[in-house]
């Protein structure tokens, strides 16, 4: 069971991280956060759940559904907190050219436009590499290193 949660969980964050789409709006800045509250809120609904089937139902062991009710959310929240990483950067890049356009020169903004022209993508590759590479150790702390 936790080689085939831990493969599935790598596979949706691989997934979900290198999607395309790294700069949100405001509205989809919302809607990510509406995500993690969902996760928290579901996390509390899989309690109930697994707590139920356990002791009234007997389908399923009381230790069984405590480490389900554990695992489960913590992967999605590492999924979450991933993408975050990498939305956030692109954001901070971005806030940082933007300012540089605003109150620097055009000469001194030309050669910072050019140096992230060049490199951006380059720099894009590195930060979703790096993210999915946490991501992988968290989900292996997370599925073999728990001992709930």
């Amino acid at each position: 069971m936790k080689w085939s949660g831990f493969i599935f969980f790598i596979i949706i964050a691989l997934i979900y991280i290198w999607n395309g789409k790294d700069v949100f709006s405001r509205k989809e800045w919302v809607s990510f956060f509406k995500k993690f509250l969902a996760v928290l809120i579901g996390a509390f609904i899989l309690v109930v759940i697994l707590v139920g089937l356990s002791k009234y139902l007997h389908l399923i062991d009381r230790e069984s559904a405590r480490a389900l009710s554990v695992i489960i959310p913590a992967s999605v929240m590492t999924m979450l907190i991933s993408k975050l990483f990498v939305i956030s950067l692109f954001a901070l890049f971005r806030f940082i050219m933007r300012f540089h356009h605003r109150y620097n020169t055009s000469e001194n903004y030309s050669k910072l436009s050019f140096i992230g022209n060049s490199y951006g993508a380059r720099l894009s590759l590195f930060v979703k590499v790096i993210a999915s590479f946490g991501c992988v150790i968290m989900f292996y702390g997370i599925w073999f290193g728990s001992t709930v």
